[in-house]
């Protein structure tokens, strides 16, 4: 059923399983971007999350340094600034509170620890009270640094680290010490944050901020604790091991920034975090590990000037925390961004994928319909109309130009397949009205050749009747033998011209031997054939005898040749019969005076002989070496015309030794070993011009 329906139809069908599976994997590949899309914008929102938590660590690292300033001035000094402070932090913790209660629902860790967060940032009131009321005990305002590297804990720890917390705060010691671990667990939040992202450039921005962050957390508490040092100008306890814990620190986390970050933000964190303030700093610091050894030594260094100073490296690299947090939300936009782009993409590429498969569906179909429909209309003319009406043409007599009728009916306008079939179909077309032209050729060939042997035969008959009437009349025993014998030689022709119809039949003349017979002897008989035979010279054979079998057509073969040599010779001259023994048998040469051919005539009536061809419209122009030719093929006999000595033609006729009864072997060397050479030669030189040189029977002038 499915083979009876339309191409346009067929093609649409064999496409729908392509489309659908295309359609299907197109769905799959905008339901994957779009579920990266709703990651990305996830992301987007951590990531927004973790930079928003930057400024909320700045002002409580400032508020911590406010605090341990006003505790250290016995809560005489920095109260205003500390309040002002307090604030500032209050809104940065409400904003980034409710971003963090937002975005922690779905994801178990990540809502635990900012559960954590958000309990430790709870605290604030508790340490506040404790600064402003709990009683100032010496010794005790040194910052516990807080230097582990704060790896990934797991799930039980942080849950029993929830429950119990950091302690009670009960001193301004453990309420300036909860800041710094207050920091540290809003920094772990950000820790969880990256791995949330597949992005690796998101990945790696999430963690050089959080790096930074942590350097810079500690960097602060470098500024409280030297703070403290330089206002007692001398180091207490374990400040100075403290002191180089935070330095180690701080080194950590910056090269752990140096790892992640992308190089131009390493080169911006060396340009921004640099200047004399820095160097400053680094030479504060350095002095300060140096001269640390004894507590009795004095530093001799403003605190002041120390905290400007410290002040300027912290907001540089606030500076560069900012930098590190718009290029986070900007990857982070990027990623989804990309994805949506994606998505998009998908779903223009599928509707797309849809309507061209679809179009191009109908195009390859018309364009299969259109040649098709062309071909089948070219068919049926050519069928019902054209190649009929040659064919009528040809059987009412009309001349007809086959080439013109043999043009091709079909433009090909392609080399596919359809092309090739229309090719084909043009060949056919040709190879069709050639046939015909050559079966009503053929059909006036043979009744040109009836009409030619009618004529022959008619003129025959009418020169018998005429002998006979004139024996008749006549008295003399003189003319009448006379007569008799020209009514033997006129019966001889006309069976001649029996014959030829026997052969050009295919069937074999009843006129045959059964012993061998001398080669004269068929000589003289086929020149007794011919009808001028007077002028005839026949030269001195040697002795040999053909084979009975082919000796009749071996006679019939020379009578022919004989014929055209007496035909086309001047009336005076005179046509030469010769032989002689060759190695490959024996060679007879017919040779004429006449007109000739000329190089070209030669090499086409040689080609035209070489291959015998089928019965054609040249049949009854060249009945006689058609009849040579089937003669020759028949017994294995060569047959070549050549240009005479006396300008006319010489036909060269070798017998092959297989129809020799008794011929000797001569030598291999000589003129007649030269001409046999000659004949098995495939080309031969005449006059400058190569002339294929034939091996099977030869024509080149009509026989009559």
């Amino acid at each position: 059923m499915f083979r009876n329906f339309p191409i346009r139809t067929k093609l649409i069908i064999a496409l729908l399983g392509p489309l659908l599976l295309l359609a299907v994997l197109a769905l799959v590949g905008i339901r994957q971007n779009q579920a990266e899309s709703d990651r990305a914008e996830r992301s987007t929102a951590f990531a927004r999350l973790a930079a928003g938590l930057a400024p909320l660590i700045h002002q409580l690292q400032a508020e911590r340094s406010l605090s341990i300033s006003y505790i250290d001035s016995d809560r005489q000094r920095w109260g205003p600034e500390l309040a002002a402070q307090r604030q500032v932090v209050d809104r940065a913790a409400a904003t980034y509170r409710a971003a963090a209660q937002r975005l922690g629902a779905g994801d178990e860790l990540l809502a635990t620890k900012i559960e954590y967060g958000l309990s430790e940032l709870g605290r604030l009131a508790e340490q506040r009270t404790t600064i402003d009321n709990a009683a100032i005990v010496a010794g005790e305002l040194a910052v516990e640094p807080g230097i582990e590297l704060h790896e990934e804990e797991g799930e039980e720890e942080l849950e029993e680290a929830t429950e119990e917390g950091h302690g009670p705060l009960v001193t301004p010691g453990a309420a300036l010490e909860q800041y710094t671990d207050t920091v540290s667990d809003l920094l772990d939040i950000n820790g969880e944050i990256a791995p949330r992202s597949n992005d690796e450039l998101l990945l790696k921005g999430v963690a050089a901020s959080v790096a930074l962050s942590r350097a810079k957390d500690f960097t602060d508490a470098q500024r409280s604790l030297l703070q403290n040092v330089y206002a007692a100008d001398h180091f207490e306890g374990a400040e100075h091991a403290k002191l180089s814990a935070l330095v180690a620190a701080e080194v950590i986390y910056t090269a752990q920034f140096d790892a992640n970050a992308t190089e131009a933000q390493h080169e911006f964190r060396e340009e921004t975090v640099a200047g004399p303030e820095v160097e400053r700093v680094e030479e504060l610091v350095d002095r300060a590990l140096e001269r640390g050894g004894a507590t009795a030594t004095k530093l001799g260094v403003d605190p002041q000037r120390w905290f400007d100073a410290m002040s300027v490296k912290l907001d540089r690299m606030r500076t560069v925390e900012e930098r590190l947090s718009a290029d986070v939300i900007a990857a982070s936009t990027a990623v989804k961004q990309g994805a949506d782009r994606r998505a998009w993409l998908y779903s223009l590429l599928l509707a797309a994928a849809l309507v061209l498969a679809v179009a191009l569906a109908l195009i390859t179909a018309r364009s299969l319909i259109r040649p098709l429909r062309r071909l089948e209309t070219a068919a049926e003319e050519t069928a019902t109309q054209r190649l009929p009406g040659v064919v009528q043409r040809l059987q009412d007599g009309e001349q007809v130009d086959l080439a013109a009728e043999s043009a091709p009916p079909i433009e090909v306008r392609s080399r596919d397949e359809i092309g090739h079939l229309a090719e084909a179909f043009n060949s056919v077309h040709r190879v069709a009205v050639r046939v015909a032209g050559r079966e009503a050729a053929l059909r006036r060939s043979v009744g040109d050749m009836f009409l030619n042997l009618a004529r022959r035969s008619q003129s025959l008959i009418e020169r018998q009747l005429e002998v006979i009437d004139e024996l008749e009349g006549s008295d003399s025993e003189a003319e009448v033998r006379a007569g008799l014998g020209e009514l033997d030689h006129l019966a001889t022709r006309m069976r001649r011209n029996a014959e030829n119809l026997i052969i050009l039949s295919g069937s074999e003349p009843t006129r045959r031997w059964r012993g061998p017979i001398d080669l004269t002897e068929v000589v003289e008989a086929s020149v007794g054939e011919v009808k001028e035979h007077t002028r005839v010279e026949l030269l001195p054979l040697d002795q040999v005898q053909l084979a009975g079998h082919a000796a009749a057509d071996v006679m019939h073969l020379l009578s022919e040749l004989i014929e055209n040599a007496v035909t086309f010779s001047a009336p005076g001259t005179k046509a030469l019969v010769a032989g002689q023994p060759l190695p490959a048998g024996y060679l007879l040469e017919i040779e004429d005076q006449g007109l000739g051919m000329t190089d070209e005539q030669l090499v086409k009536v040689n080609e035209r002989l070489a291959r015998p061809p089928d019965v054609d419209f040249a049949l009854a122009k060249m009945l006689g070496f058609f009849v040579v030719t089937q003669l020759a093929s028949k017994h294995g006999i060569k047959v070549q015309l050549r240009h005479s000595w006396y300008g006319g033609i010489t036909a060269l006729v070798l017998l092959p030794r297989q129809l020799l009864a008794n011929q000797a072997v001569p030598a291999t060397s000589g003129d007649g070993d030269g001409v046999a050479e000659r004949i098995a030669d495939p080309e031969l030189e005449w006059a400058g011009s190569r002339v294929p040189m034939v091996h099977v029977p030869l024509g080149g002038r009509s026989s009559r």
